[in-house]
């Protein structure tokens, strides 16, 4: 063989082993990021929702305390939304992870040596604010850059419902846990551990992604050699000023308003209707699932179908639902209500987080994203709002139709709902500089 046939297969093989080392690390990135979301999922609010009673009981606080770590918990999720696209764009993804998962595993620890009050709340407020910095806005944006437009709906899609497993398994590793175990102490301590080992493998199996100028220059490249226009990259003081941004949000946080209340008070609910406790946690199950398999279903859909009727019928579900759950007091509306809500929040996670990007691009989408889930957390007041309400006049049923009317209104709003056009011709494919973004106004 000559030296030229040579240096030939010699770079062949040295492509080939680089082609197998890439694959490998996307698919273990795709992995790790996807099990991150199950663990923080499963871990934090549906684990302690679990594992609460046991510490009231042995520490002797009463519902209303307990109660505070709780919404410190949600709190903390919604403020701490905009944090990680401000990591993202100083120190990377991967940082991102490492910070949150540090969060994470310092809130585990916290809950499980809690003796006082503080302790619990400092440990549930650490896991709200890990929880972020490892979940949808640092995953979406990995998958901007490492996923092709035509199949990142999908790997979105199969993101999600890898998380929604998590709200599965949570409550059952929860009890598995306390029972085997025989201490509360140390689900939370297996949780810290297991986050260790996440972040671990997080910091050393997720590339940081390029950054979204030069993602957005190889795009409009590409577009430009196929003769075609490239997506427009909106700044984010331009997503703001959009109509429809304020659409796919409130449908989120109405969606969320519903779930929250849901989760809170399904059983409570129930029960006044004559519902057996067993009858009404197989409902939650079963609306769990149906809530985790509508994601990747959208996953699926999304290249065939506008996500934005998928967002069309992930609200007229939750309608269904909240109306089914109204009167939830047989089998038949039970089942409807798991069915239908399960479709409409899982359908709708998933619809609002991928029409943030379709419409927005993706260079500015860690903070259209984190913005999006910052507003959401108005959703908290919805289980305090119902149980005043049933305070006042003995049932839950009434807010449940409130609800329905009130999507009602998103609902049409969805419908008329179009894509955004671009605020300014710009002249090339793909940009998104213009001049207003760089001179101050008077706001």
């Amino acid at each position: 063989m000559s030296n030229s046939e040579l240096n030939q297969a010699t770079e062949r093989d040295s492509a080939g082993g680089a082609s197998i080392v890439g694959f490998v690390r996307k698919w273990a990135g795709f992995s790790i990021v996807s099990f991150f979301f199950f663990l923080v999922t499963a871990g934090t609010f549906t684990s302690l929702g679990v594992v609460l009673p046991h510490m009231i009981g042995e520490l002797g606080w009463n519902y209303s305390q307990a109660g505070v770590g709780f919404s410190l918990l949600a709190l903390l999720v919604g403020l701490a939304a905009m944090v990680p696209a401000w990591i993202i764009r100083r120190w990377g993804i991967k940082t991102s992870f490492a910070v949150g998962g540090a969060c994470l595993a310092i809130g585990f620890a916290l809950l499980a040596t809690a003796t006082t009050l503080m302790q619990y709340f400092l440990g549930a407020s650490f896991a709200g604010f890990g929880y972020t910095l490892c979940a949808i806005v640092p995953a979406v944006h990995y998958f901007n850059a490492k996923v092709d437009a035509k199949r990142r709906a999908a790997v979105i899609g199969a993101y999600l419902t890898v998380g929604g497993l998590g709200g599965v398994v949570g409550p059952l590793l929860a009890t598995g846990v306390v029972e085997l175990l025989g201490d509360w102490r140390f689900h939370w301590w297996v949780l810290a551990s297991v986050t260790v080992v996440m972040t671990l493998l997080a910091v050393s199996f997720v590339d940081d992604n390029k950054s979204a100028a030069v993602l957005a220059e190889e795009e409009t490249a590409k577009s430009g050699e196929a003769g075609t226009d490239a997506p427009y990259e909106w700044s984010f003081r331009q997503v703001l000023r959009t109509k429809e941004y304020y659409i796919i949000v409130f449908s989120m946080t109405l969606t969320l308003v519903c779930g929250l209340t849901m989760n809170s008070w399904a059983v409570a609910h129930m029960g006044a209707l004559g519902v057996s406790g067993a009858i009404a946690a197989g409902a939650l199950s079963m609306h769990a699932l149906v809530n985790s398999f509508s994601r990747g279903i959208g996953g699926l859909l999304a290249n065939r179908i506008d996500p934005k009727w998928l967002l069309v019928s992930a609200l007229f579900a939750e309608i269904i639902g909240m109306l089914a759950l109204s009167s939830a007091d047989n089998s038949f509306m039970i089942g409807l209500f798991a069915i239908a809500e399960g479709y409409g929040f899982g359908m709708c996670l998933f619809a609002t987080t991928l029409l943030l990007v379709n419409y927005y691009g993706t260079a500015n989408n860690p903070e259209v994203q984190g913005s999006m889930h910052f507003i959401t957390t108005l959703a908290m007041v919805g289980p305090a709002a119902a149980g005043l309400v049933a305070d006042k006049i003995g049932t839950f049923s009434v807010v449940f139709v409130a609800y329905a009317v009130m999507l009602l209104g998103v609902l049409v709003a969805a419908i008329t709902m179009r894509k955004p056009k671009p605020p300014v011709s710009t002249g090339a494919a793909g940009s998104s500089f213009i001049a207003s973004d760089l001179q101050p106004t008077a706001e």
